[in-house]
C-alpha cells in the first residue's frame, strides 16, 4: 500500500528560497489540496479493498492511483515553486478504461448472474465520494482562475479536468447501483455510457 509519513512535506530553509514566485494564498491552497489528494487516495484504496465486486475493485484501485499522481504533482509544485515541468501523464484515459470495466460488469450481471450491493448505505458511500470529487474539482477551477503563474494555472486546469472525470465515474456508479436489478443486469442492457469519453474533458478551460 502507498503510504505517506505526513500530508505536508517537510521543507528546509534552502528549499523555501524557491518559493518566492508562489504567493502565500496559492501555497495555502496547495497544502490544503495535498491533504485532500492524500485522503482521497486512502479513501479509494479502502473502497477497493472492502468491495467484493471485481469491477468496482478495479475502478477504485484506478482512482487511488490517480489521486497518488495528483499528490505527486502538487508536491512537485510545493518544492520547486514556479520551476514546474507539467507531467503529460496527468492527462489520462481513465474514462475509456472505466467504460471497458462497466461493459464487462454488464456482461457478468446479465450472463453469469453476478450481483452488486444496491443497499442505500452503499449508495451513500459512493455519493460521499462523488461530493468529494466535486469539491476538489471546484477548488482547482477557482484557483486556476485566480493564480498568476501560467504553469501553475495549467496544472490546476488539468487537475480540475481529471477530477471532473472522477466525478463522472462515481456518478455513473451511483446511477448504476441505483437502477440495478440484482442478478439480472436489466439496468444496463441498453447502456452506452456516453459520458465516459475522456475527450469531453481533456484541455477543457473552466
Amino acid at each position: 500500500m502507498f503510504l505517506r509519513s505526513a500530508f505536508r512535506p517537510a521543507v528546509t530553509r534552502a528549499v523555501q528560497s524557491c518559493f518566492y514566485s508562489i504567493d502565500a494564498q496559492t501555497m495555502t491552497v496547495i497544502d490544503y489540496m495535498l491533504k485532500n489528494e492524500a485522503d482521497a487516495g486512502e479513501y479509494y484504496r479502502n473502497l477497493s479493498e472492502s468491495t467484493s465486486n471485481t469491477g468496482f475493485k478495479s475502478i477504485f484501485a484506478m482512482l487511488a492511483a490517480e489521486e497518488d499522481k495528483h499528490y505527486k504533482a502538487l508536491e512537485n509544485v510545493r518544492v520547486s515553486g514556479s520551476d514546474l515541468m507539467l507531467d503529460s501523464s496527468l492527462t489520462t484515459s481513465i474514462l475509456k478504461e472505466t467504460k471497458a470495466v462497466f461493459e464487462k460488469m454488464r456482461d457478468g450481471l446479465k450472463d453469469k448472474g453476478e450481483n452488486i450491493d444496491t443497499s442505500s448505505d452503499q449508495i451513500k458511500i459512493y455519493e460521499a465520494a462523488r461530493e468529494m470529487e466535486a469539491r476538489n474539482r471546484d477548488i482547482y477551477i477557482e484557483k486556476a482562475k485566480s493564480v498568476q503563474d501560467p504553469k501553475i494555472r495549467s496544472l490546476f486546469e488539468i487537475m480540475a479536468a481529471e477530477e471532473q472525470k472522477h466525478y463522472i465515474m462515481i456518478d455513473e456508479i451511483v446511477q448504476m447501483i441505483s437502477k440495478a436489478e440484482p442478478g439480472k443486469g436489466m439496468w444496463a442492457e441498453s447502456a452506452e455510457w456516453n459520458r465516459l469519453d475522456d475527450s469531453l474533458y481533456d484541455n477543457w478551460k473552466y
